[in-house]
C-alpha cells in the first residue's frame, strides 16, 4: 500500500475516521488538506513541514462544498484524493428525529457528497482524482435506532450504483464501516449502545486505505460483516435474531433514559 506525493483533501478530520485517515497518510510527500467544524479538534492534528493543512467549514451548511474548491484553486489546482468522510448521526426511535436534525443529516451524508462530485467531475477532468465517500454497513443493513442515518446512507449508497448504472463512476469508491471504536457514539447520543460487531479505528482506516490503493470501488472493512450477509442470503435468519438483540438495547436505552 503506497500513497504518496498525493493531494489529499479529508473532511471530518477532527475525529474517528477522518483524523486516523490524516494520521496514516501524513508524510510520505503527501499534502493534505483537513476540514472539519471543530477548530480545536484541527488544531491538535500534526503538521510535518506545512504538510497537513487545514480549513474550519460546517458542512451541514449549504454552498459549504464551494469553499472547499476555492482553497483548492487557490493552492494546489488538482486534488488526487477527497475523502468525504463528515457526517454525523443521532440515535433513537424514527419519530424522535426533528425535521431540523434530518436535513442537517441529509446535507452533510448526502447531499455534499453529491455536490463534491459533480464539482470533481467539471475541475478535474483533465486530472485523475478519486473520491472515497463514507457509506456505512447501515447501507445495506439496518441497526434499531438509526433510521434517519440509515436512510442517508443508503441514499449516498443508490446514487452512486445508478451513477454506475449510466456508465460512469469508477473513479468513486463506497466505504462500508460497521461500528467504529470512535466519538461517533458519542455525538449520536447519551451513554447510547455500540451495535456489534465493533471495530478499531485504526484497523477501520488501515482497510479503506489498503482498497482505495488498489482502485476498489467498494470496501467492507469488516470481514465478518461481508460473511454475514453472505450466511444470510443462504440462511435468512440473522438478521431477524440481530434485529432482537439491537432492539432489545434500543428498549434498554430508552428505558434508562426515562429514569434520568
Amino acid at each position: 500500500m503506497v500513497i504518496s506525493n498525493k493531494h489529499i483533501v479529508i473532511t471530518g478530520s477532527a475525529s474517528g475516521i477522518g483524523k486516523e485517515l490524516v494520521l496514516q497518510l501524513a508524510g510520505s510527500g503527501n499534502k493534505i488538506l483537513a476540514i472539519d467544524i471543530n477548530q480545536e479538534g484541527l488544531e491538535l492534528l500534526p503538521n510535518k513541514s506545512s504538510q497537513i493543512q487545514t480549513l474550519t467549514l460546517d458542512l451541514t451548511k449549504q454552498d459549504s462544498v464551494s469553499a472547499i474548491f476555492d482553497w483548492i484553486e487557490l493552492n494546489w489546482k488538482t486534488v488526487d484524493y477527497f475523502f468525504a468522510n463528515a457526517g454525523f448521526a443521532k440515535f433513537g426511535t424514527w419519530e424522535e428525529t426533528d425535521q431540523h436534525t434530518f436535513a442537517k443529516m441529509l446535507q452533510i451524508n448526502v447531499l455534499s457528497p453529491i455536490e463534491t462530485a459533480k464539482i470533481l467531475k467539471q475541475t478535474q477532468a483533465h486530472h485523475p482524482c478519486r473520491l472515497v465517500v463514507t457509506a456505512s454497513a447501515m447501507s445495506y443493513w439496518p441497526v434499531p435506532g438509526y433510521a434517519a442515518y440509515a436512510a442517508t446512507k443508503a441514499s449516498i449508497h443508490q446514487f452512486v450504483e445508478t451513477i454506475r448504472s449510466e456508465g460512469d463512476g469508477d473513479w468513486i469508491t463506497l466505504v462500508y464501516p460497521g461500528a467504529t471504536e470512535t466519538d461517533f457514539f458519542k455525538s449520536a447520543g447519551k451513554e447510547i449502545p455500540k451495535a456489534f460487531p465493533v471495530q478499531s479505528v485504526q484497523t477501520v482506516v488501515h482497510h479503506i486505505l489498503q482498497g482505495v490503493s488498489k482502485g476498489k470501488k467498494k470496501i467492507y472493512p469488516s470481514r465478518l460483516f461481508q460473511a454475514t450477509m453472505l450466511i444470510n442470503r443462504i440462511l435468512p435468519v440473522l438478521k431477524p435474531l440481530y434485529f432482537l438483540l439491537e432492539r432489545k438495547k434500543l428498549k434498554n436505552w430508552k428505558e434508562r433514559k426515562k429514569d434520568i
